[in-house]
């Protein structure tokens, strides 16, 4: 009899790590796709340290999904091993889940501690201001406002975003490098004279 109710609940924590696998690859090519339809994400990579690489992951280890920055773009390794530069670990199916679904923010996940950071805070930061604009693309606009203290502008629709995410890779510039040569000298004097 134990048996019989052990196959249900097998099957249930089965179907939730499959559908996390799902929305883990959706988040990886979801957060290259805005890099390459969006100027925040875009700027935000364009940021990242050459040669980084950023792992979503579900403790302890699968699903997961990782993205790296190489030669100016962001490319979708997906559940490939990699050592990752940051890591998130959703600390389990159950953590991840909601937070997966769009009915928490990754902003609330780590605020109730469903998930834990590894690596660089800069680059985590960066992360997250990354996944609310892509959490604004993936989701409905009833969820993004119910998740979102403010959700992200879109600054494409959410048919193209969804288009995007059948390419693995973006090419990432930030918008400031077609400033005048005058103009970064200047930055550069005043970053200088900061003691």
């Amino acid at each position: 009899m134990g048996n019989a109710t052990a196959t249900p609940v097998g099957l249930v924590r089965r179907a939730k790590r499959l559908l996390a696998g799902i929305i883990f690859w959706v988040m990886g090519r979801g957060l290259v796709t805005c890099a390459r339809l969006d100027s925040r994400v875009r700027d935000e990579v364009a940021r990242w340290p050459e040669g980084s690489v950023v792992t979503l992951l579900m403790w302890p280890g699968t699903p997961k999904t990782s993205v790296r920055k190489a030669d100016g773009r962001l490319i979708a390794l997906g559940s490939r091993d990699i050592e990752p530069t940051l890591l998130v670990s959703f600390k389990s199916v159950a953590a991840s889940v909601p937070v997966l679904l769009g009915m928490k923010s990754v902003l609330q996940a780590f605020a109730e501690h469903r998930a834990t950071v590894r690596g660089d805070l800069g680059l985590a930061m960066s992360l997250v201001r990354c996944l609310h604009v892509v959490e604004g693309y993936l989701f409905p606009d009833i969820m993004t406002r119910r998740i979102l203290p403010r959700p992200a502008t879109r600054q494409v629709g959410h048919l193209r975003a969804y288009v995007g995410l059948l390419r693995k890779t973006a090419t990432t510039t930030l918008a400031a490098t077609t400033e005048s040569p005058e103009a970064t000298d200047a930055s550069k004097t005043t970053q200088g004279d900061v003691p």
